[in-house]
């Protein structure tokens, strides 16, 4: 492995390291950029775009599907991790109060 490759995987992130606030707002802004891009496109008149228009709006919209896709797939990987941390916490939650009832019992 190279040093480089062996640097970019010790620098690698995971779910578990980006604050989820910061998220939020980052998803946010993403989804905002996406619609102006969008909005963009879909303001160019037909009969006013030349062949580069096109192409380049071909583009725009091909990049925009992948980033909406990957939006998609990091907020479903989200909603899977806060649902197992309430889990977590409910189990945790649980197995103290069976620790204190059997504490309290005479």
């Amino acid at each position: 492995m190279s040093v480089v490759l062996a640097l970019d995987k010790m620098w690698e992130l995971t779910s578990d390291d980006i604050n989820s606030e910061w998220m939020d707002i980052m998803v946010k802004r993403l989804f905002r950029e996406l619609n102006r891009q969008l909005a963009q496109v879909e303001s160019l008149k037909p009969e006013q775009a030349s062949a580069g228009d096109r192409v380049q709006n071909a583009r725009v919209l091909s990049s925009l599907e992948r980033t909406l896709e990957r939006l998609a797939k990091l907020e479903k990987e989200r909603e899977a991790r806060r649902e197992r941390k309430g889990l977590n916490h409910d189990d945790a939650r649980a197995a103290l109060e069976r620790r204190l009832d059997k504490l309290v019992e005479p």
